[in-house]
């Protein structure tokens, strides 16, 4: 009977030993598990996409242009992040239920919110990549990006014409969609009646190489102050002990170049602004001057969260913001598989964004009234003619 028991206990530590090893490896996995089932397994040469947003069509809008408005208002043009992980596509169906549910329930109430008063606020659909675009550098991931920038890139142009206004302009573009707004800055901002009217851009969670201010983002610079204008707010939170995550971030961040092509972040210096100063420094904030983070998701647009106050201190450090955990757990991301990958379901600066919005647009409207604005721009090129020259007859000459 002893033996027996004996047995037992044996093959039941050897059982436990056995599920706990299997537990260790997969969360040890769990990335390549998530990588493993968001993986289209379809090349991109041979995949084909979900179909075209016709920006025209109020449809392929989350929020419209406002199309009647003062000519001096401000409009704010909003790039939201991922909402699709992945699986069937490479890029994301405006009619994917799953996508949408995020799109509308966390993105546009988290991130396109803190602007809404600052101005009008028009949000796009578009053929985001899928997560999994950004966990490889296969081409396939690549030609996803493309596309999805693309679709960015009309809806600008389409936000550009449709609006009646020569106010100030505000960019925000968070992950995915700071990729995207990098590119819109490289594409159409390089003419200086367009850069002139850039209030501020934010390129939230995603990287921006410094040396990208030299080149494609000439004109433009990282903005220094609170009252900087024509500038980049830019900045990608993590706790000091994200060691792999903020190696990732650094080393293996893609951005895109002049030329449109993407390349790879590793060994260039990042910029990054301190969103709670509101400048490019180096100093640190005390989680005292933090105005408050907001978990706004299932807000109804219009509808205002109550921003939790002093949750964090920050810093920037060698072009990442150093934070501390936020206190409420609200401002914590959830555990689920591939959770570190995900954009975030809440905004940490919600409240300090507003303000900072807020006090770059009155910068530029007071430097406008003090300054003067461009010359606007020729409508239209005017065709010059040879003109036939007659000479005075030589019988006049001799008169006079």
């Amino acid at each position: 009977m002893l033996d027996k028991l004996k047995v037992l206990r044996i093959a039941l530590i050897i059982a436990i030993g056995f599920i706990t090893l299997v537990i260790a490896a997969a969360i040890a996995g769990q990335d390549n598990l998530f990588r493993f089932f968001l993986d289209p397994r379809v090349p991109y040469q041979t995949y084909t996409p979900p179909a075209q947003p016709d920006y025209n069509d109020p449809a392929s809008w989350v929020l419209t242009p406002e199309l009647k408005t003062d000519p001096k208002d401000t409009h704010i043009f909003v790039v939201t992040p991922t909402t699709y992980w992945g699986g069937k596509d490479w890029n994301t169906s405006l009619d994917d239920e799953n996508s949408n549910d995020r799109l509308i329930r966390e993105a546009v109430p988290n991130w396109a919110g803190p602007f809404r008063g600052a101005g009008h606020v028009a949000v796009p659909k578009y053929r985001a990549a899928s997560l999994y675009s950004f966990l490889t550098t296969r081409h396939d991931a690549r030609a996803a990006r493309a596309l999805a920038y693309g679709d960015v890139l009309s809806a600008f142009d389409k936000f550009i014409s449709a609006i009646d206004s020569n106010g100030p302009i505000v960019l925000v573009g968070v992950e995915q969609g700071g990729l995207h707004v990098l590119g819109l800055l490289q594409d159409r901002f390089h003419d200086q009646h367009m850069r002139e009217r850039l209030a501020v851009a934010y390129v939230i969670d995603f990287a921006v190489p410094l040396d990208l201010f030299e080149t494609g983002l000439k004109g433009l610079r990282v903005c220094k102050t609170p009252q900087s204008t024509q500038c980049v707010v830019t900045y990608n939170a993590f706790a000091e002990e994200d060691d792999l995550e903020i190696t990732r971030f650094r080393e293996r961040s893609m951005v895109w170049d002049q030329k449109g092509r993407l390349q790879n972040t590793l060994g260039r210096a990042l910029a990054c602004v301190n969103p709670v100063l509101g400048a490019a420094v180096n100093d640190f904030a005390p989680a005292r001057l933090h105005l408050g983070g907001a978990a706004a998701s299932g807000l109804d647009w219009g509808a205002d969260p109550a921003p939790i106050p002093g949750q964090t201190s920050t810093q920037c450090e060698e072009g990442v913001l150093l934070v501390e955990p936020a206190r409420s757990k609200s401002l914590r991301k959830k555990l689920s598989l591939g959770k570190r990958f995900k954009p975030d379901p809440f905004n940490l600066f919600y409240a300090d964004l507003s303000r900072d919005v807020t006090n770059r647009i009155i910068a530029l409207n007071f430097k406008f009234e003090a300054e003067g604005r461009l010359a606007p721009p020729f409508a239209g090129t005017v065709e010059l003619r040879d003109s036939p020259i007659n000479k005075t007859p030589d019988s006049v000459k001799n008169d006079n």
